[in-house]
């Protein structure tokens, strides 16, 4: 954001020193008014300058057939996911977690951005992930997969 305070900065005492027509008060603060403006929609507009939107979208909710609680309290949750072959389940989110594979099989993993991902998730692995963005899972394979997430959250409170 700092480089866009210092874009209009410039903008406005090139103005000012180039003689642009822009010879009164009203005039300066209208055209600074402006700048922001435009500015701020560009902003707005495009994505590789905003920040990008970090939504929480919980998986139990959109998908409440795949994903159970098995156990909640202050510090996780803990939640069953199971994906029949063919099934699929709703656009999420994940915050940190732990998962461990009770039963594997191979998955498609839909991206926000339109890539995909295939996991070939073995039984009895056990892994670690930091938040997951928006995506969808789709059951591949010709088996059941079935894994229990643990979700962190609270660290050391």
């Amino acid at each position: 954001m700092k480089w866009f305070n210092f874009s209009i900065q410039a903008l406005l005492l090139t103005a000012m020193f180039c003689g642009c027509g822009t010879n009164n008060q009203s005039e300066m603060q209208a055209l600074e008014k402006s700048e922001r403006k435009r500015l701020k929609a560009l902003v707005d507009t495009d994505t590789t300058i905003a920040k990008p939107l970090h939504l929480d979208i919980d998986p139990v909710q959109v998908s409440p057939d795949k994903f159970k609680i098995l156990l909640e309290n202050e510090h996780v949750r803990v939640v069953q996911y199971s994906l029949k072959p063919g099934e699929k389940d709703n656009w999420h989110t994940h915050p940190p977690k732990a998962s461990y594979v009770v039963s594997g099989g191979k998955l498609k993993v839909h991206l926000e951005n339109g890539e995909t991902l295939i996991a070939d998730e073995k039984t009895g692995t056990a892994s670690w992930m930091d938040f997951v963005g928006r995506h969808y899972v789709e059951n591949i394979g010709n088996a059941t997969v079935t894994i229990v997430l643990t979700e962190i959250k609270a660290a050391n409170k």
